[in-house]
């Protein structure tokens, strides 16, 4: 499912291309660098895709370098190393987009915003350092980033795009700041190699297929300022033993730990009021579970096929 290429797509994209480095009257260069001045401040909006290594200067001409603007670096193949100066504040839209030999990358505290796509698909990208003034990680931000091992993300974020981390197989583990509230959908779905995630108390909701197929996960414990848990949230998480619900989940939504083979222990919070249909279908290893007072809905096929599971606490309600 993964490097799926759309014709149609990379043409809209190549025609972008042509347009945004064609008619830019006003580009300037730098070495293999070119860029534009605006108000004062200087986006660097191509690089000659043969390098690899590349110094991005704070400022050029006495103007600062702010902004690594869409597209600047797409497909920069042999590009293996680049410094980012402090002076960078936003990152565009599939700024390093298909930089296959990109290894690391330290992203500095100055920048605020990663555009969506920003680091799609980099193959040879094993550690990210993302800055403690980064607020937003775009959606599909590091996609499919097959060497991606390890990931910090700064105190000063609050969102996780949607497909931000999605396949990236190597991901062994993610520490998440205190300030994120949003995990978007497939966030971190087909991230197969995921064993351990801590999520912070700021955490209000976890999208859809957020976690799902992460088969090294063994145990995952939900925030209690969560309210939701989404649809198929950590299906086919194979190593799943042990999951706590917190105190304000109200829903545990359809197929949320569908086919988790190995869950034996859940705890459900006592804010819970529905459990949605096909919830823990084919969770083999559950041997028994209560359920608290405040639920009063249990949908169809919630433990389908739970061959385990001998005792259930099923409240008046």
């Amino acid at each position: 499912m993964k490097k799926i290429f759309f014709t149609i797509t990379m043409l809209i994209s190549l025609t972008v291309l042509f347009f945004a480095f064609g008619t830019t009257a006003s580009a300037e260069t730098y070495g293999d660098l070119t860029y534009s001045v605006s108000g004062g401040e200087i986006t660097i909006t191509y690089c000659d895709t043969s390098e690899t290594t590349v110094e991005i200067p704070s400022e050029i001409d006495g103007y600062s370098v702010t902004t690594i603007g869409d597209y600047a670096f797409y497909s920069c193949d042999s590009l293996a190393s680049i410094e980012i100066p402090d002076s960078v504040t936003t990152i565009g839209y599939k700024a390093f987009y298909y930089c296959d030999s990109l290894a690391s990358i330290e992203i500095p505290d100055s920048v605020t915003t990663i555009g969506d796509e920003a680091f799609y698909s980099c193959d040879s990208l094993a550690s990210v350092t993302i800055g403690d003034s980064v607020t937003t990680i775009g959606n599909r931000a590091f996609y499919d980033c097959d060497s991606l091992a390890s990931v910090t993300i700064g105190d000063s974020v609050t969102k996780i795009g949607y497909y931000a981390f999605y396949a990236c197989d190597s991901l062994a583990s993610v520490t998440i700041g205190n300030s994120v509230t949003t995990i978007g959908d497939y966030a971190f779905e087909d991230c197969g190699s995921l064993a351990s995630i801590e999520l912070p108390d700021s955490v209000k909701t976890i999208g859809d297929r957020a976690f799902y197929g992460c088969d090294s996960l063994a145990s995952i414990e939900i925030p209690d300022r969560v309210t939701t848990i989404g649809k198929y949230t950590f299906a086919f998480c194979d190593s799943l033993a042990s999951v706590t619900i917190g105190d304000r989940v109200t829903t545990i939504g359809y197929c949320a730990f569908y086919y988790c083979d190995s869950l034996a222990s859940v705890t459900i919070g006592d804010s819970v009021t529905t459990i949605v249909g096909s919830a823990f279908y084919n969770c083999d290893s559950l041997t028994n579970i209560t359920i608290p007072d405040s639920v009063t809905t249990i949908g169809g096929s919630a433990f389908y096929n739970c061959d385990s599971l001998t005792n259930i606490t099923i409240p008046d309600s």
